[in-house]
Protein backbone atom coordinates (compact mmCIF):
# COMPACT_ATOMS: atom_id res chain seq x y z
CA UNK A 1 0.00 0.00 0.00
CA UNK A 2 0.92 3.69 -1.14
CA UNK A 3 3.06 4.99 2.30
CA UNK A 4 3.11 8.83 3.08
CA UNK A 5 6.11 9.28 1.58
CA UNK A 6 5.58 8.24 -1.88
CA UNK A 7 1.85 10.08 -1.42
CA UNK A 8 4.39 13.27 -0.44
CA UNK A 9 7.08 12.47 -3.63
CA UNK A 10 3.96 12.35 -5.80
CA UNK A 11 2.54 15.48 -5.51
CA UNK A 12 6.02 17.11 -5.14
CA UNK A 13 7.20 15.41 -7.92
CA UNK A 14 4.08 16.38 -9.70
CA UNK A 15 4.92 19.87 -9.04
CA UNK A 16 8.80 19.26 -10.06
CA UNK A 17 7.58 17.72 -13.29
CA UNK A 18 8.97 14.67 -12.45
CA UNK A 19 5.97 12.38 -12.43
CA UNK A 20 5.42 13.20 -16.42
CA UNK A 21 8.70 12.17 -16.85
CA UNK A 22 8.16 8.09 -16.11
CA UNK A 23 4.04 8.39 -15.64
CA UNK A 24 3.32 4.72 -16.20
CA UNK A 25 6.31 3.98 -13.36
CA UNK A 26 4.53 6.09 -10.97
CA UNK A 27 1.38 5.60 -11.73
CA UNK A 28 1.52 1.68 -11.25
CA UNK A 29 3.08 2.17 -7.85
CA UNK A 30 0.40 4.41 -6.52
CA UNK A 31 -2.60 3.00 -8.31
CA UNK A 32 -5.65 4.74 -10.37
CA UNK A 33 -7.75 4.87 -7.41
CA UNK A 34 -5.12 6.11 -4.84
CA UNK A 35 -4.16 8.99 -6.82
CA UNK A 36 -8.53 10.32 -7.52
CA UNK A 37 -8.73 9.94 -4.05
CA UNK A 38 -5.44 10.67 -1.97
CA UNK A 39 -3.26 12.36 -4.11
CA UNK A 40 -5.88 14.94 -6.64
CA UNK A 41 -7.25 16.67 -3.31
CA UNK A 42 -4.09 17.76 -2.08
CA UNK A 43 -2.95 18.99 -5.21
CA UNK A 44 -3.16 22.61 -6.80
CA UNK A 45 -6.56 23.17 -8.96
CA UNK A 46 -3.76 23.30 -11.11
CA UNK A 47 -2.41 19.91 -10.91
CA UNK A 48 -5.68 18.10 -10.26
CA UNK A 49 -6.98 17.08 -13.62
CA UNK A 50 -3.09 16.18 -14.69
CA UNK A 51 -3.26 13.14 -11.77
CA UNK A 52 -7.00 12.03 -12.84
CA UNK A 53 -5.37 11.88 -16.19
CA UNK A 54 -2.54 10.10 -14.66
CA UNK A 55 -5.00 7.78 -13.17
CA UNK A 56 -6.78 7.03 -16.18
CA UNK A 57 -3.56 6.01 -17.97
CA UNK A 58 -3.11 3.74 -15.42
CA UNK A 59 -6.47 1.80 -15.98
CA UNK A 60 -5.42 1.62 -19.34
CA UNK A 61 -2.02 -0.24 -18.61
CA UNK A 62 -4.17 -2.54 -16.26
CA UNK A 63 -6.73 -3.14 -19.25
CA UNK A 64 -3.87 -3.93 -21.73
CA UNK A 65 -2.36 -6.90 -19.64
CA UNK A 66 -5.59 -7.99 -18.38
CA UNK A 67 -7.74 -10.81 -19.62
CA UNK A 68 -10.23 -8.73 -21.55
CA UNK A 69 -7.84 -7.21 -23.76
CA UNK A 70 -8.35 -7.66 -27.45
CA UNK A 71 -6.27 -10.37 -29.26
CA UNK A 72 -7.05 -9.26 -32.54
CA UNK A 73 -4.75 -7.79 -35.54
CA UNK A 74 -6.15 -4.29 -35.94
CA UNK A 75 -4.96 -1.93 -38.02
CA UNK A 76 -5.14 2.06 -36.55
CA UNK A 77 -5.61 4.02 -39.81
CA UNK A 78 -6.76 3.33 -43.04
CA UNK A 79 -9.19 5.13 -45.65
CA UNK A 80 -12.01 3.66 -47.67
CA UNK A 81 -14.09 5.71 -50.90
CA UNK A 82 -16.52 4.74 -52.86
CA UNK A 83 -15.55 3.57 -56.40
CA UNK A 84 -16.28 6.85 -58.95
CA UNK A 85 -18.67 4.60 -60.71
CA UNK A 86 -21.27 4.55 -58.12
CA UNK A 87 -20.38 7.88 -56.75
CA UNK A 88 -20.15 11.72 -57.50
CA UNK A 89 -17.14 13.06 -56.70
CA UNK A 90 -16.75 17.23 -56.60
CA UNK A 91 -14.07 18.41 -59.09
CA UNK A 92 -11.11 17.68 -58.44
CA UNK A 93 -11.50 15.79 -55.42
CA UNK A 94 -11.48 12.37 -57.71
CA UNK A 95 -9.24 9.60 -56.06
CA UNK A 96 -6.22 8.45 -57.86
CA UNK A 97 -6.72 6.49 -60.93
CA UNK A 98 -4.65 4.13 -59.73
CA UNK A 99 -6.44 3.79 -56.54
CA UNK A 100 -10.26 4.47 -57.62
CA UNK A 101 -11.14 0.61 -57.08
CA UNK A 102 -8.80 -0.22 -54.56
CA UNK A 103 -10.14 1.93 -51.88
CA UNK A 104 -13.27 0.17 -51.63
CA UNK A 105 -14.63 -1.31 -48.25
CA UNK A 106 -14.48 -4.71 -50.53
CA UNK A 107 -11.40 -4.19 -51.68
CA UNK A 108 -10.12 -3.79 -48.10
CA UNK A 109 -11.77 -6.73 -46.64
CA UNK A 110 -9.97 -8.93 -49.43
CA UNK A 111 -6.80 -7.70 -48.37
CA UNK A 112 -7.58 -7.97 -44.26
CA UNK A 113 -8.24 -11.93 -45.71
CA UNK A 114 -4.46 -12.15 -46.99
CA UNK A 115 -2.66 -9.92 -44.34
CA UNK A 116 -4.51 -12.03 -41.38
CA UNK A 117 -6.09 -8.20 -40.31
CA UNK A 118 -9.35 -8.63 -38.02
CA UNK A 119 -10.42 -5.35 -38.46
CA UNK A 120 -9.92 -1.16 -38.34
CA UNK A 121 -10.00 2.53 -37.41
CA UNK A 122 -11.16 3.84 -40.31
CA UNK A 123 -10.38 7.74 -40.70
CA UNK A 124 -12.79 9.66 -43.29
CA UNK A 125 -11.09 10.58 -46.53
CA UNK A 126 -10.04 14.15 -47.23
CA UNK A 127 -11.54 13.43 -50.99
CA UNK A 128 -15.05 13.02 -49.13
CA UNK A 129 -14.65 16.14 -47.40
CA UNK A 130 -17.47 16.40 -44.86
CA UNK A 131 -19.70 13.76 -46.67
CA UNK A 132 -19.28 10.83 -43.99
CA UNK A 133 -22.24 9.14 -46.14
CA UNK A 134 -19.46 5.97 -47.12
CA UNK A 135 -18.16 5.46 -44.22
CA UNK A 136 -20.81 5.75 -42.14
CA UNK A 137 -22.41 3.10 -44.41
CA UNK A 138 -19.60 0.57 -44.28
CA UNK A 139 -19.43 0.79 -40.47
CA UNK A 140 -23.04 -0.17 -40.45
CA UNK A 141 -22.55 -3.11 -42.33
CA UNK A 142 -19.62 -4.53 -41.02
CA UNK A 143 -19.84 -3.30 -37.41
CA UNK A 144 -17.36 -6.09 -36.37
CA UNK A 145 -14.98 -4.67 -38.76
CA UNK A 146 -14.96 -0.96 -38.79
CA UNK A 147 -15.01 1.81 -36.36
CA UNK A 148 -14.91 4.96 -37.22
CA UNK A 149 -13.29 8.39 -37.34
CA UNK A 150 -14.79 11.44 -38.59
CA UNK A 151 -13.23 14.54 -40.10
CA UNK A 152 -14.24 17.86 -37.94
CA UNK A 153 -15.30 20.74 -39.85
CA UNK A 154 -13.76 24.06 -38.67
CA UNK A 155 -14.85 26.08 -41.88
CA UNK A 156 -16.33 29.14 -41.92
CA UNK A 157 -20.60 28.74 -41.03
CA UNK A 158 -18.98 25.24 -41.16
CA UNK A 159 -20.83 22.41 -38.84
CA UNK A 160 -18.15 22.52 -36.06
CA UNK A 161 -18.76 21.27 -32.60
CA UNK A 162 -22.99 20.76 -33.65
CA UNK A 163 -22.21 18.40 -36.67
CA UNK A 164 -19.35 16.62 -34.49
CA UNK A 165 -22.03 15.88 -31.76
CA UNK A 166 -23.96 14.27 -34.50
CA UNK A 167 -21.29 12.30 -35.78
CA UNK A 168 -19.97 10.77 -32.40
CA UNK A 169 -21.55 8.46 -30.70
CA UNK A 170 -24.69 7.78 -29.09
CA UNK A 171 -25.98 10.08 -32.18
CA UNK A 172 -23.50 9.05 -34.41
CA UNK A 173 -21.27 5.55 -35.06
CA UNK A 174 -18.19 7.79 -35.01
CA UNK A 175 -15.68 6.91 -32.02
CA UNK A 176 -12.65 9.18 -33.13
CA UNK A 177 -12.57 12.23 -35.19
CA UNK A 178 -9.78 13.82 -36.95
CA UNK A 179 -8.30 17.54 -36.51
CA UNK A 180 -6.73 18.12 -39.97
CA UNK A 181 -4.92 21.99 -39.03
CA UNK A 182 -5.14 22.68 -42.80
CA UNK A 183 -8.75 22.85 -42.68
CA UNK A 184 -8.82 25.44 -40.41
CA UNK A 185 -9.67 29.32 -42.25
CA UNK A 186 -6.13 30.76 -42.57
CA UNK A 187 -4.55 32.92 -40.13
CA UNK A 188 -6.83 30.77 -37.56
CA UNK A 189 -4.97 28.68 -34.60
CA UNK A 190 -6.62 25.04 -33.54
CA UNK A 191 -6.96 26.68 -30.50
CA UNK A 192 -9.83 29.02 -31.91
CA UNK A 193 -13.01 28.59 -30.19
CA UNK A 194 -14.25 26.32 -32.96
CA UNK A 195 -11.67 24.03 -32.46
CA UNK A 196 -11.50 23.93 -28.33
CA UNK A 197 -15.00 23.44 -28.67
CA UNK A 198 -14.87 20.43 -31.02
CA UNK A 199 -11.84 19.25 -28.69
CA UNK A 200 -14.37 19.61 -25.68
CA UNK A 201 -16.99 17.66 -27.18
CA UNK A 202 -14.58 14.88 -28.16
CA UNK A 203 -13.59 14.50 -24.27
CA UNK A 204 -17.40 14.60 -23.40
CA UNK A 205 -18.38 11.71 -25.97
CA UNK A 206 -15.15 9.95 -24.45
CA UNK A 207 -13.75 9.93 -28.54
CA UNK A 208 -10.21 10.22 -29.60
CA UNK A 209 -8.92 13.51 -31.40
CA UNK A 210 -6.21 12.54 -34.44
CA UNK A 211 -3.60 14.96 -35.31
CA UNK A 212 -2.55 15.09 -38.88
CA UNK A 213 0.45 17.52 -38.99
CA UNK A 214 1.29 16.93 -42.44
CA UNK A 215 3.06 19.75 -42.74
CA UNK A 216 4.93 19.75 -39.69
CA UNK A 217 4.82 19.03 -36.36
CA UNK A 218 6.67 22.81 -35.14
CA UNK A 219 3.80 24.08 -36.79
CA UNK A 220 1.30 22.69 -34.45
CA UNK A 221 2.21 21.38 -31.49
CA UNK A 222 1.96 24.44 -29.35
CA UNK A 223 -2.13 24.22 -30.17
CA UNK A 224 -1.55 20.38 -29.40
CA UNK A 225 -0.67 21.17 -26.00
CA UNK A 226 -2.68 24.05 -25.20
CA UNK A 227 -5.83 21.73 -25.85
CA UNK A 228 -4.17 18.87 -24.06
CA UNK A 229 -3.56 20.68 -21.01
CA UNK A 230 -7.34 22.65 -21.01
CA UNK A 231 -9.28 19.12 -21.45
CA UNK A 232 -6.83 16.85 -20.12
CA UNK A 233 -10.27 14.29 -20.25
CA UNK A 234 -9.91 14.13 -24.31
CA UNK A 235 -7.65 11.21 -25.40
CA UNK A 236 -5.46 12.07 -28.61
CA UNK A 237 -3.67 9.99 -30.98
CA UNK A 238 -0.63 11.62 -33.77
CA UNK A 239 -1.29 10.38 -37.20
CA UNK A 240 1.39 9.01 -39.11
CA UNK A 241 4.72 9.45 -35.95
CA UNK A 242 3.44 12.81 -36.35
CA UNK A 243 4.91 13.32 -40.03
CA UNK A 244 8.46 13.25 -38.16
CA UNK A 245 11.07 11.46 -40.82
CA UNK A 246 13.88 9.61 -38.58
CA UNK A 247 15.22 10.67 -35.51
CA UNK A 248 17.27 12.91 -36.86
CA UNK A 249 14.05 15.43 -38.10
CA UNK A 250 14.10 18.68 -35.94
CA UNK A 251 10.81 17.27 -35.19
CA UNK A 252 11.46 14.26 -33.33
CA UNK A 253 12.08 15.78 -29.60
CA UNK A 254 9.09 17.94 -30.20
CA UNK A 255 7.13 14.31 -30.40
CA UNK A 256 9.00 12.67 -27.77
CA UNK A 257 8.07 15.92 -25.56
CA UNK A 258 4.28 14.44 -26.02
CA UNK A 259 4.99 11.66 -23.86
CA UNK A 260 4.30 14.23 -20.89
CA UNK A 261 0.42 13.76 -21.49
CA UNK A 262 -0.57 10.54 -20.83
CA UNK A 263 -3.67 10.58 -22.69
CA UNK A 264 -1.57 10.68 -25.94
CA UNK A 265 -0.92 7.54 -27.96
CA UNK A 266 1.36 7.87 -31.21
CA UNK A 267 0.12 6.08 -34.19
CA UNK A 268 3.19 3.90 -36.16
CA UNK A 269 1.75 4.32 -39.28
CA UNK A 270 2.34 5.26 -43.10
CA UNK A 271 6.26 3.93 -42.40
CA UNK A 272 6.36 4.67 -46.63
CA UNK A 273 5.70 8.42 -45.84
CA UNK A 274 8.19 8.94 -43.05
CA UNK A 275 11.39 6.78 -43.76
CA UNK A 276 14.53 8.81 -44.76
CA UNK A 277 15.65 8.72 -48.25
CA UNK A 278 18.39 5.74 -47.26
CA UNK A 279 15.60 3.64 -46.09
CA UNK A 280 12.61 4.15 -48.53
CA UNK A 281 12.28 0.47 -49.15
CA UNK A 282 10.08 -2.04 -46.74
CA UNK A 283 10.62 -2.87 -44.31
CA UNK A 284 11.49 0.72 -43.70
CA UNK A 285 14.72 0.45 -41.21
CA UNK A 286 14.58 3.88 -40.19
CA UNK A 287 10.95 3.90 -39.08
CA UNK A 288 12.48 0.98 -36.82
CA UNK A 289 14.85 3.10 -34.91
CA UNK A 290 11.82 5.54 -33.95
CA UNK A 291 9.45 2.74 -32.85
CA UNK A 292 12.15 1.77 -30.62
CA UNK A 293 12.78 4.66 -29.20
CA UNK A 294 8.71 5.67 -28.94
CA UNK A 295 8.56 2.04 -26.96
CA UNK A 296 10.92 3.24 -24.43
CA UNK A 297 9.66 6.77 -23.91
CA UNK A 298 5.62 6.63 -23.89
CA UNK A 299 5.52 2.84 -23.40
CA UNK A 300 4.40 -0.08 -25.50
CA UNK A 301 0.96 0.25 -24.47
CA UNK A 302 0.67 4.42 -26.33
CA UNK A 303 1.97 2.96 -29.78
CA UNK A 304 -0.80 1.75 -32.18
CA UNK A 305 0.15 0.19 -35.93
CA UNK A 306 -1.49 1.68 -38.89
CA UNK A 307 -1.12 0.78 -43.01
CA UNK A 308 -2.59 4.09 -44.35
CA UNK A 309 -4.21 1.63 -46.73
CA UNK A 310 -5.11 2.38 -49.96
CA UNK A 311 -1.90 4.09 -50.09
CA UNK A 312 0.09 1.65 -49.27
CA UNK A 313 -0.75 -0.76 -51.71
CA UNK A 314 1.10 1.45 -54.21
CA UNK A 315 4.15 1.41 -51.87
CA UNK A 316 5.00 -1.97 -50.47
CA UNK A 317 1.68 -3.58 -50.53
CA UNK A 318 -1.30 -4.05 -47.69
CA UNK A 319 -0.06 -7.85 -46.73
CA UNK A 320 4.41 -6.67 -45.94
CA UNK A 321 2.74 -3.10 -44.35
CA UNK A 322 1.41 -5.70 -41.60
CA UNK A 323 4.53 -6.71 -41.13
CA UNK A 324 6.78 -3.82 -40.68
CA UNK A 325 6.37 -3.70 -37.42
CA UNK A 326 8.14 -7.02 -36.63
CA UNK A 327 10.53 -6.76 -39.58
CA UNK A 328 11.83 -3.10 -39.16
CA UNK A 329 14.59 -4.06 -37.04
CA UNK A 330 12.54 -1.95 -33.80
CA UNK A 331 13.14 -5.61 -31.98
CA UNK A 332 10.09 -5.46 -30.08
CA UNK A 333 9.03 -8.41 -27.69
CA UNK A 334 6.37 -10.62 -28.44
CA UNK A 335 4.17 -9.03 -25.89
CA UNK A 336 4.86 -5.63 -27.25
CA UNK A 337 4.02 -6.76 -30.54
CA UNK A 338 0.50 -7.85 -29.15
CA UNK A 339 -0.08 -4.69 -27.66
CA UNK A 340 1.12 -2.87 -31.05
CA UNK A 341 -0.39 -4.78 -33.28
CA UNK A 342 -3.73 -4.66 -32.07
CA UNK A 343 -4.34 -5.00 -28.39
CA UNK A 344 -3.85 -1.61 -27.84
CA UNK A 345 -6.43 -0.66 -30.27
CA UNK A 346 -8.95 -3.33 -28.64
CA UNK A 347 -9.09 -1.87 -25.43
CA UNK A 348 -8.99 1.69 -26.34
CA UNK A 349 -12.11 1.65 -28.26
CA UNK A 350 -13.92 -1.29 -26.02
CA UNK A 351 -16.96 -3.05 -27.81
CA UNK A 352 -15.41 -2.65 -31.32
CA UNK A 353 -14.64 -5.32 -33.76
CA UNK A 354 -17.10 -7.49 -31.91
CA UNK A 355 -15.81 -7.19 -28.93
CA UNK A 356 -17.13 -7.61 -24.74
CA UNK A 357 -17.26 -4.00 -24.38
CA UNK A 358 -16.63 -4.76 -20.78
Amino acid sequence: PPTSGMHAACVSGLRAGVLYRHPLARARALGASYLVQSVAPNCFASERKSVVALARTERFVKASSGTGMSKKFLDAHLHVWPSPETYTYPEGKQPPLSLATTGTAESLLSQFELAGVDGALIVQPINLGYDHSYVTGVITRFPTKFVGCCLADPSVNGGGASALQELLTPSGVYRAVRFNPGLWPEGERMTNSVGREMFKVAGERDAFVGFMCFHGLHLHLEDIKDLLAEFPDTRVMMDHFGFVKGTEDPNWQALLSLHEYPQVTIKASAQFRVATDDAKQWPYTSTGEQLRVLVETFGAARIVWGSDFPYVTLECGYDKSAAIVKECGANLTDEQLELVMGGNLGRMFPGGWGDDAS
